[in-house]
């Protein structure tokens, strides 16, 4: 529960500066930054964090520091905010059932469950490399057979 918390006053205190604007630009093309700077800036924030990590562990692969920036993009025009996702994870934590939450909720549910999906469609149109849309479309899914990239990915995902 307290990483919950942290990530909480995370998601207030996230701010991008011009540091992080420059890692964008170096990483992004124009248009991928379009959709990516309509993320929240709390998920803006994440996902920068996300990237940052996986540079530190894998500094020569571009593939995955670009798919760990656009990893949540399918939350772009949810209802993910902070407090709707902090109600989510107290539902499913008390094991709330879905159907007798409000459709406020169970849309942000959706989301948060569908987001990768989305993204990986919102971005076919998009020319990314297959591998950079595997990432991204699969960044929730745990097995075995994933790839070090992958781990490394939802590592970070899982740490900020």
């Amino acid at each position: 529960m307290i990483y919950r918390v942290k990530q909480f006053l995370q998601g207030i205190f996230a701010k991008i500066n011009e540091q992080d604007e420059n890692f964008i630009n170096k990483y992004l093309s124009q248009k991928e930054q379009l959709i990516f700077f309509k993320l929240r800036c709390s998920e803006q924030y994440h996902s920068l964090k996300v990237a940052y990590g996986c540079l530190e562990s894998m500094p020569e692969n571009r593939s995955l520091i670009r798919a760990a920036l656009l990893h949540d993009i399918g939350k772009v025009g949810s209802n993910l905010n902070l407090i709707n996702k902090s109600l989510v994870v107290l539902a499913m934590k008390f094991k709330v059932d879905t159907k007798t939450l409000p459709l406020f909720l169970q849309r942000a549910i959706e989301y948060k469950d569908q987001h990768p999906e989305i993204g990986y469609q919102l971005l076919m149109s998009y020319h990314i490399a297959p591998y950079e849309l595997s990432l991204i479309k699969n960044h929730h899914q745990f097995n075995n057979d994933h790839t070090q990239e992958m781990e490394i990915l939802q590592y970070y995902d899982n740490k900020f």
